[in-house]
């Protein structure tokens, strides 16, 4: 019982003195470090079109009147820039010919990219282009552009439903097949000012 008592004592007595310790230590001396990381831009895909935008048009009857027809469903272009430079960029976009059914054409047909927005969802800075005629001789035209210290991370442009729209003239000719044509995305490695 009295060796219980004397090692109860002799551990309250080493509980004052550690906290007493702790609580009156003063500090002696202290120094600074220094902590350090660099990057190097990326030998490959620094600068990239991730994904760009497809437009469908839908199926839909044969007018004889001017018609509009918008995109059905929602699409994206997205430009990943991780060179850490920040010297901007472009994107532009041209329509190789005039939408084809085998060898018939969609005479005066006109897409029109209407009101494409950058998603909340990008890490980067751009400017999405708007009511961007594209023409069928294969020019082409800025659609989005990233100013010098801009641009850096993921810009994603969306073209929500509507976003883009197909004029087709009523004394266009139309037959009953599916028409085509192609759209080739560019992304140059400055804003197009330069």
């Amino acid at each position: 019982m009295k060796t219980n008592k004397i090692l109860v004592g002799i551990a309250a007595l080493s509980m004052i003195f550690s906290t007493s310790m702790v609580v009156h230590a003063e500090e002696i001396d202290n120094h600074e470090s220094t902590s350090d990381i660099g990057f190097t831009t990326p030998t490959e895909g620094a600068l990239t079109l991730v994904n760009v935008a497809d437009f469908d048009f839908g199926s839909n009857p044969i007018s004889a009147k001017d018609e509009v027809y918008t995109n059905k469903t929602e699409t994206m272009t997205t430009v990943q820039d991780i060179r850490g430079t920040e010297t901007g960029w472009t994107v532009q976009v041209a329509q190789n010919g005039q939408f084809k059914a085998d060898k018939k054409e969609l005479t005066s047909a006109q897409i029109t990219l209407k009101t494409p927005t950058i998603s909340d969802q990008s890490t980067g800075s751009a400017t999405a282009k708007t009511e961007i005629i594209l023409n069928t001789d294969g020019s082409s035209a800025t659609i989005l552009e990233a100013a010098a210290g801009l641009g850096n991370g993921v810009t994603i442009e969306n073209f929500a439903k509507d976003a883009a729209t197909l004029s087709v003239p009523g004394e266009t000719v139309k037959v009953a097949k599916q028409y085509e044509t192609s759209l080739t995305w560019t992304l140059l490695d400055q804003p197009a000012n330069n």
